[in-house]
């Protein structure tokens, strides 16, 4: 591990971590001595990194800190040295959204990585189903992203995609423990969307056609959410996660807008996502969208 990625990696320890992280720990976690972590703080906060430490409780950072800062990059890293060649250039990140749309976890996610993405907002109407647009998204919907040459849609599969492409985020946990993180990623995506908009068009299926329906029953989905958020800050292992993003933005706008119930699981379970710096910004941007719109 070069110095560089030892840096980003504590960024990223300590980006994730909901209280102080101790220094015997933290030293632990990155395989270092607690003579270098000191000397690698000393470093970050050189370059303008001021992470704090309290006295007995362990090293914090400010949440505005973006990952990995500029300071930061690998020497020679593609589109980092100056003169770096349009071949060598990082690929650029395109973000098709419209603000009152699903959009917002795409844009939650974005915010989250700290990384550079240049936004093309699309009304709804002619410019959605436009020639232009419908050769992005066929179904002629948001959001979408284009990164370099790649395009994804259907915002799970944007969450997950981003998380693999920007991997020093940490925004999906290792292979080998990601379990937890896709099953709800994609249930969540997939049987809780169906199951909450027939419950909310008033159609409640027979036994024997639920069997036939991939979502199953409302009330059951509903039940299998709160079981897995119930007492946990996130809901794929013990770091915050493109997951949570996903589900979390499921719970938070169900209870708004009456799609899912306000039990206690799911409001302890928000009430923390909800206080993130990046969902305050993006739950921002909705607000004066909803007011200028």
């Amino acid at each position: 591990m070069t110095r560089t990625t030892r840096l980003q990696e504590l960024i990223r320890l300590l980006r994730h971590c909901r209280e102080p992280m101790p220094g015997p720990e933290l030293a632990e976690a990155l395989g270092v001595s607690l003579r270098t972590l000191y000397q690698e703080v000393a470093v970050l906060r050189a370059v303008g990194i001021e992470v704090v430490n309290t006295p007995g409780e362990g090293y914090v950072l400010p949440p505005e800190v973006t990952l990995p800062p500029p300071a930061l990059a690998e020497p020679g890293a593609p589109g980092k040295a100056e003169g770096a060649s349009a071949e060598t250039a990082p690929a650029e990140l395109v973000f098709y959204t419209n603000p009152l749309s699903r959009g917002g976890i795409v844009h939650w996610m974005l915010e989250e990585l700290g990384v550079n993405y240049r936004t093309v907002p699309i009304e709804y109407g002619a410019a959605m189903k436009s020639p232009e647009y419908l050769a992005i998204n066929p179904l002629g919907k948001v959001p979408a992203i284009r990164h370099g040459d790649t395009v994804v849609t259907e915002s799970a599969a944007i969450c997950a995609y981003l998380a693999d492409a920007f991997p020093e985020a940490g925004m999906a946990p290792p292979p080998a423990a990601r379990g937890d993180y896709y099953r709800w990623l994609f249930l969540a995506a997939g049987p809780l969307e169906s199951a909450i908009a027939l419950n909310d068009l008033g159609v409640v299926p027979t036994p024997e056609q639920a069997q036939r329906l991939g979502c199953g029953d409302y009330w059951t989905l509903v039940e299998t959410l709160a079981g897995a958020v119930a007492g946990r800050p996130f809901i794929a292992g013990d770091a915050f996660s493109a997951a949570d993003v996903y589900v979390g933005s499921h719970i938070g706008w169900g209870m708004q807008f009456g799609t899912l119930p306000r039990r206690p699981e799911f409001e302890a379970y928000w009430a923390g996502l909800a206080e993130r710096p990046a969902q305050r910004r993006c739950a921002a941007f909705i607000e004066q969208a909803r007011v200028t719109g």
